[in-house]
């Protein structure tokens, strides 16, 4: 029965997420509904700076507001679970005692001060995404719970994980007044009932996808459109619909594909958007690239010069082009590029965007 509502509870998270993300559903509405996972749950979106150990909470639920604005002034000082938050790897769910043992929680000012009063001892956390030392954490805390209550709230959140990895790029896009991303949304005749500016740019760069002069979406990839049709297809007739599909699209010039996100809302987000509609979210990769190239430099300490050659490896620069650019030789890039894979671990150019792939998909 307990497996049962985590799965279920799992599966209205992801669909809150991507209706955050295409912007049918405020994203309170994940921060509440997420609380359930765990007894009198509250949970946070917040940032942390490893070296000048400054955060805050950005989006909340289920805090009191003067327990936010106690925790910004002063105790994101003095949170003990940071140490660990800040070097643990991207997207894993980890439960509060295995980030620091819960007798040395209990001797802290962090939590007679801070947690006590509010009645939370343990709590599950993951780090989304990381720039250098800033880090963006998703956290839900409570009060003591059983083991087995814990163990299954932590498997629904890591089944949630990669979905608020993505989602979260959006959050921040918002935020932050930035976006590498558009989106339109289509009805069951391939009608375009919606799209911003940026979709309609990115959609000049492909040949695949286009909007003709009735309004109607065409497009030229089998696959996608493929996924299209079932996604806007009768519920009796969808089959195994996936509620969300991840691709690619060519590039005219090209250059690194778009990535597109296919989304039909599940019937949570469809309360929001009030319609069984299709979302195309479309984006170019080379900012989060970008992105990712900068925190793998920050984590293997690269030096500069040896930073710049894996940011522009992640554009497609070739070495002689790299090194044309920086006016040396090919040697000397060849040379930086061992030093890279002697700090990094890696054994070839592909490794390295392999890992800076990763690394951008939280951006």
């Amino acid at each position: 029965m307990e497996a049962e509502r985590n799965a279920h509870l799992a599966s209205d998270l992801i669909d809150h997420l991507y209706a955050a993300a295409y912007g049918e559903a405020p994203w309170q509405v994940f921060m509440d509904r997420s609380r359930e996972l765990l007894p009198n749950g509250q949970t946070v979106l917040f940032h942390h700076d490893r070296k000048s150990c400054c955060g805050a909470f950005t989006l909340a639920g289920g805090l009191d507001p003067s327990a936010v604005e106690r925790y910004n002034r002063r105790y994101h000082a003095i949170n003990p679970w940071m140490d660990h938050a800040t070097r643990r790897p991207l997207g894993v769910v980890m439960q509060a005692d295995e980030m620091l043992p819960r007798a040395d929680l209990l001797r802290t000012d962090f939590y007679a001060e801070y947690l006590r009063p509010q009645d939370v001892v343990t709590g599950l956390g993951v780090t989304l995404s990381r720039d250098e030392d800033r880090h963006f954490l998703f956290s839900i805390v409570c009060a003591d719970a059983p083991p087995d209550r814990i163990a299954g709230a932590k498997w629904a959140m890591g089944r949630v994980m990669p979905h608020l990895m993505r989602a979260f790029g959006s959050f921040r896009a918002l935020t932050e007044a930035r976006s590498s991303a558009g989106t339109l949304r289509i009805d069951g005749r391939l009608r375009v009932l919606a799209a911003d500016s940026l979709a309609l740019e990115l959609l000049a760069q492909t040949e695949d996808l286009a909007v003709g002069p009735l309004g109607r979406l065409s497009c030229t990839d089998a696959e996608v459109l493929r996924i299209i049709r079932l996604m806007l297809a009768p519920d009796d007739e969808a089959g195994a619909r996936p509620a969300i599909w991840h691709g690619h699209l060519r590039r005219r010039d090209g250059a690194l594909p778009l990535r597109v996100c296919i989304y039909r809302p599940g019937p949570t987000a469809a309360a929001h958007v009030g319609a069984q509609d299709c979302f195309l979210r479309l984006e170019c990769p080379m900012p989060s690239l970008r992105a990712g190239a900068r925190r793998f430099g920050a984590i293997h300490r690269l030096s500069g010069a040896e930073a710049l050659i894996v940011r522009r490896l992640a554009e497609g620069a070739r070495l002689e082009q790299i090194a044309a650019e920086r006016r040396t030789s090919p040697d000397t890039v060849r040379t930086q590029l061992k030093s890279i894979f002697r700090k990094s671990g890696c054994s070839s150019q592909g490794d390295i965007l392999r890992h800076v792939a990763v690394l951008s998909t939280a951006s």
